[in-house]
């Protein structure tokens, strides 16, 4: 039997596709039962488009053969997701509409013209889609229950080890290296607060006393909007932070919002138009502005931080976690990891050329010299960079003192697939599977027929 390593990944890829579909019918018929679930020809179709368009050669017809196994198993979870009642409420599943539909709107720059795309509302391609949110949240529910107690040990870990050595299929890997950084962003200053709060306090003034909002936002917002007088587009709930939204939907027509403050800055508001769920604003931003003092500020506690890792007061990993303001690494000593394990053993090969050039001539132990750096981004916010190189190894066969993380990420994958195994084939023996032709045929789904 296929081994089912594939299935949390590919069912959770799949997933933005249930909103991706193109305009247009399709012949639809059922081609697959599983229990009280179907699987139509149109859900088949539509992935296999879909990959059609991400692979760079022509994919063949059996790879539907594939597709509907897929689709067969994540039924058969989700007949047990819904016969052991696991719950989802409703409000995880808006929560989760709303996240694709902000997705899908960003695509097409906005939510009238994927609305205008699909010709439906936000509403109506809520409402299409809703159940099918649902069921694959239900799908990944059940198959969390499954793996959740699925757990490795240093035994199981050895044994994984040996088999792969007995077998002579230890992988050969290539140089590594294990880096972290430290990044420590410039503070804004009370003084700079305070001038941004007297400028947008003033522009206010200034729009209430008959001043056109259109103008002084093209001319003084800080924002990437300013360009079209402040114009957002329509948003709905869960696309902006928390204190903007809560303001933006209290909006009355012909209104200008008070004085707000978010982590970008001071803004002010003014409703455009509502239609359902649906709001677009305009609004004016005024950034507090980094001084070079606290530029140099930033630097000073960076230096500050670094002498304690030099005499050995503090290690460079929990000075991270202390200092860092890198939200993505602080919470991991800083360490970059590597994509597909999560090792923070990185081939020399796969590492990021910037940071690879940065290392360069630096020992194990060894830090960069700190640099300031511009994020990437609208704000083109600077911070301060140190990286830090633990280890490096040479090419070598794997082994479990160098490769011990590896080692556990896949006796893991292993033991979880064998999870998945017992599971489904315990599962399906007490559900009623219909394959119809054409895909009856496949070898893919043999497995799942009764003989």
């Amino acid at each position: 039997m296929k081994k089912l390593a594939g299935l949390l990944f590919f069912f959770m890829a799949s997933l933005p596709a249930i909103l991706a579909q193109q305009a247009g019918k399709v012949v639809d018929q059922i081609v697959a039962v599983v229990g009280d679930n179907i699987i139509l020809q149109s859900e088949i179709e539509m992935e296999f488009e879909q990959l059609k368009r991400q692979a760079d050669e022509g994919l063949s017809d059996t790879l539907k053969c594939e597709l509907l196994r897929q689709k067969l198993i994540e039924r058969i979870f989700l007949n047990k997701a819904q016969m052991d009642s696991i719950p989802v409420s409703e409000e995880r599943v808006d929560t989760e509409l709303e996240k694709r539909i902000r997705y899908f709107a960003a695509q097409f720059g906005g939510v009238k013209p994927m609305e205008e795309f699909y010709g439906k509302t936000v509403s109506q391609i809520k409402a299409d889609n809703r159940e099918k949110i649902k069921n694959g949240m239900l799908v990944n529910e059940m198959q969390g229950k499954v793996l959740k107690d699925v757990k490795v040990s240093p035994i199981d870990i050895k044994k994984y080890y040996n088999e792969m050595a007995a077998e002579d299929s230890l992988p050969f890997y290539s140089a590594e290296v294990e880096v972290a950084q430290l990044v420590i962003e410039p503070k804004v200053s009370k003084e700079a607060k305070q001038l941004a709060y007297e400028k947008i306090t003033e522009l206010r003034e200034r729009i209430i006393n008959g001043d056109n909002f259109n103008s002084l936002a093209t001319l003084y917002s800080d924002d990437g909007s300013a360009a079209k007088g402040g114009e957002l587009g329509f948003f709905t709930r869960g696309q902006m932070v928390p204190e903007f939204e809560a303001a933006a939907f209290k909006l009355k027509p012909d209104t200008i919002s008070k004085v707000i403050e978010t982590k970008y800055g001071y803004h002010i508001l003014k409703l455009i138009d509502r239609k359902g769920d649906n709001i677009n604003v305009r609004h004016i931003l005024v950034r507090p502005k980094i001084f070079k003092s606290d530029v140099a500020a930033a630097r000073e506690r960076m230096d500050s931080i670094i002498w304690q890792v030099k005499v050995d007061s503090i290690s460079f990993e929990k000075a991270v976690k202390r200092f860092s303001d890198d939200n993505f690494t602080k919470g991991n000593g800083g360490f970059i990891t590597a994509e597909q394990t999560g090792s923070t053993k990185i081939a020399i090969d796969e590492l990021d050329k910037e940071i690879y050039y940065k290392l360069e001539g630096l020992k194990p132990g060894d830090m960069t010299e700190p640099e300031l750096i511009t994020l990437p981004g609208p704000d083109r916010q600077q911070v301060w960079r140190v990286f830090y190189l633990k280890s490096e190894s040479k090419p070598h066969r794997a082994n479990l003192k160098d490769d011990y993380q590896k080692f556990q990420a896949m006796a893991m994958q292993r033991k979880q697939q064998r999870a998945m195994e017992t599971f489904m084939n315990k599962t399906k023996k007490d559900l009623y599977i219909q394959v119809n032709p054409p895909y009856k045929s496949c070898n893919q789904v043999v497995e799942f027929l009764k003989k």
